[in-house]
């Protein structure tokens, strides 16, 4: 049976601009040696993205899912499973963005399980929805 598509294999660096080409891929992120600043492309209408962490063990550095405007906010957000659990901390919390500005999302030292997915359904705004394994919460923030 011949292969339909190919996944993204995230390279590990500081930068990875996300090709709007790949659009509907999974893009596979590394146990990285250093925190990635990922920039999502101009938002249209029907692109999504999705990024699996697929490490061995959890990651010492973090994602950085940037949309590149606070005009381009997220509108959703991800469930945070604590990685550490029973050390008196909640085990599932959700983590939602401001809906009106939040353009960055901070993804902290993920580990196995690790996947979220980005879509945009109106040509402006990306819709956030996913699971962040970790020992630290994730954050949904303006852009500086």
């Amino acid at each position: 049976m011949p292969v339909t598509h190919f996944p993204i294999s995230v390279p590990d660096a500081a930068t990875y601009t996300v090709d709007p080409d790949n659009a509907g891929l999974v893009h596979y992120m590394p146990d990285l040696t250093a925190t990635c600043t990922i920039t999502l492309p101009t938002p249209a209408t029907g692109l999504w993205f999705e990024f699996a962490y697929v490490g061995a063990a959890a990651d010492a550095q973090n994602w950085i899912i940037s949309t590149g405007s606070n005009t381009n906010y997220y509108k959703g957000g991800v469930i945070h499973m604590d990685s550490d659990a029973g050390a008196a901390s909640d085990e599932l919390v959700p983590v939602r963005s401001n809906g009106s500005s939040n353009a960055k999302l901070t993804v902290v030292t993920p580990d196995v399980g690790t996947r979220v997915r980005i879509e945009c359904a109106d040509g402006t705004r990306w819709n956030l929805v996913g699971h962040v394994v970790s020992t630290t919460v994730p954050t949904i923030a303006d852009l500086p």
